[in-house]
This record gives structure tokens, sequence and C-alpha cells, in this order.
């Protein structure tokens, strides 16, 4: 299934066969272009031979289209981008631009402070002569210069105030990027669901902390591949799209919801019982088996859209393995019985 990629890159989906099915593939492309089996030509080549990476496959195909050569800087570029994300860069540049900013605070805190050290010098050397004279002439002199040391210290407390408003406005921008890329970091690309390698992050902390009372939903929509083959990767795209922001909007703030892999989702359920577990994902497979999904160029209809569900809910001395594994058999057992269905294991 083509989709924008996560970062770090997730492979976990490509079982045994498919990966050496990329492989067998791959090989002969590398041998073509001439580009040296290293780490990043491979995970290029890995990538478009999979098709799970449509903005490379887009860019890589201009480029063999054209028949232009395919160089290792080209490749390198194309790993950064698309397999990275540009999230390097990113990181790169957000670091420079902290650095920056507490650079420029630094700066502007060490110029008020001695400014304000130097006039403290003057106010107290100034203070030693009023003690000496008595002349009103003299001391309007004095008071003079004390009144201009203390304009110059309002002024270099303003100019800080002010760079110190700039580096605060910096900081929440640099702190948005920030979290922009930690979001990434965390989510799936196409569907917005959290990614796998966040998923299992998950599922391991509820089974080594054995929470109870937490039910594994694994979805997998039937006959998914039949809309990929007949009606092309872009419906295929809005169905995963639309299924994944119903997951959303019934996970809300108290349960997790995931991109599995491929067409599979997963959600984690808290605080509810067995039999409302049940019922809740019958709910989700009814809303979606009764949805009127349509093209957007003609209003025609795309469907039946449907999804079969296994459920396993947390036991005793489960580990991430055996609770998703009795998710997955309850799934396959749905599949098994005819589809459109959600079985307990």
């Amino acid at each position: 299934m083509a989709a924008q990629k996560s970062f770090p890159p997730i492979y976990t989906e490509h079982d045994a066969q498919k990966a050496s099915e990329n492989l067998r593939q791959i090989i002969p492309l590398i041998n073509k272009h001439k580009t040296p089996v290293n780490p990043v030509n491979y995970a290029v080549w890995y990538e478009y031979v999979s098709g799970d990476n449509r903005q490379l496959n887009t860019a890589l195909d201009e480029r063999l289209n054209s028949r232009l050569p395919i160089t290792t800087e080209l490749t390198q570029a194309l790993y950064e981008k698309y397999v990275l994300l540009d999230m390097p860069d990113r990181l790169d540049s957000t670091n420079a631009g902290i650095a920056k900013v507490v650079s420029q605070t630094l700066s502007q805190v060490t110029k008020a402070q001695n400014v304000a050290s130097e006039c403290a010098s003057d106010l107290s050397g100034t203070q030693e002569e009023l003690n000496g004279y008595s002349d009103i002439n003299e001391l309007k002199n004095i008071v003079s210069n004390i009144l201009s040391n203390t304009q110059t210290l309002t002024s270099t407390s303003e100019d800080l105030k002010s760079e110190l408003e700039k580096s605060s406005r910096e900081i929440e921008l640099l702190k948005s990027e920030l979290e922009t890329v930690k979001e990434i970091s965390r989510t799936d690309g196409l569907t917005g669901l959290l990614n796998r390698r966040t998923f299992d992050q998950e599922l391991e902390k509820i089974c080594k902390q054995q929470q109870y009372n937490v039910g594994l939903i694994l979805f997998d929509l039937d006959h998914f591949k039949n809309i990929n083959d007949t009606l092309g990767h872009l419906v295929g795209d809005k169905v995963l799209q639309y299924f994944s922001q119903m997951l959303n909007k019934y996970a809300g703030d108290k349960h997790i919801a995931a991109r599995y892999g491929g067409e599979e989702m997963v959600m984690i359920v808290f605080d509810k019982s067995n039999t409302e577990i049940i019922d809740f994902t019958n709910k989700i497979r009814v809303q979606l088996a009764e949805s009127k999904l349509k093209h957007k160029k003609d209003d025609s209809l795309i469907g039946p859209i449907t999804v079969s569900a296994g459920i396993s809910f947390f036991q005793a001395g489960d580990t991430s393995n055996s609770f998703l594994d009795r998710a997955a058999q309850g799934l396959y057992s749905s599949k098994d019985a005819g589809r459109n269905r959600v079985t307990v294991n």
C-alpha cells in the first residue's frame, strides 16, 4: 500500500517472503544503474520496488522516464528527502536556531550587565563626590550625571526586554518545529494514526505494568487488494484515511488507535468491560459497512467497504506477543468465517 513514510522508516509489516521478493527485484536494478550496493542505495531501491513510498517512486520514475543517470549523489538526495523525510536537516536547523537564540540572549544579558556595572561604578563615585560638596551648582552637575546614568540603565533595560521578547517568540517557533518533528516520528504519514513503532512501545508498556481492563482490537479491511487493483491506489488511500478518521474519532483522548501495517489497524481500549469492548468493535464494523463512500469525480459509490476484527483481552502474565497473537487469531477466524465480523479469542 503506497503511503508517506514514517520517521524512522518502519518495515515490520514486511514478512520474510515480501523482503525476499524485494531483494530479487532490487539486484537487477542496482546492476543496471551501476549504483554501489551500500545501505543508502539499497534502501532507496527497496522503497521503490515495495511501492510503499509514492513520493520517492514519482521522483525516481521521472528520472528513469527521462533516461537520466541514477547517480550515487541522486540516491543520497532521494534517501535524505523521501526516506529520512529531511529529518537530519530539520533537526540540525532547529538545533542551530536554538543555539543562535541562546547566544543572542546571553550576549544581550552580558551587555546589560556591563552597562549596569559601569553605571553602578559611576553612581558609587558620585556618592563619594556628594559627601564633599556644598556648592549648589556643583551639586547640579552631579545630579545631572546621576540622571544620565539612570536614563542609560532604563534604555538598556528596555533593549534587553525587547531582545528577550524577540528570543521568546523565536523559542516558541523552534518549540513548534520540535513538536512537529516529534509528531512525525510517532505517526503514520498517510493515516495520521500512531505508527507501528509507537504502538509497539505502548503495548509493551501496558504488558510490563500488567494493566487490566484493557482490550486489543485488530482490524483488517476486507478485500482491500481488490480496491487497489480495480480502483487504484489513490482510492485505496482515501479508504484507508476514511477508516482511520473513524478509528481516531472512536479512540478520542482515552484509547489508542494505530496503523499496524498495510490495511491493518489496531486499537487499545481502556477501562471497558469485555462486553462493552465487543459492542464497541461491532459499532465500528457496522458504521463502516453502512458508510456510503463515493468517487469525487462522478459521485458513484465505492464499496461496499467492510472490515473484519479480532479481539483479545489482557490476561495476567501476557507479553505483547501473546496479547497480540490472540487478537490476530481472532482476526483470522473472522476472515475464515466470511469476513465483516468480530471474533474474540
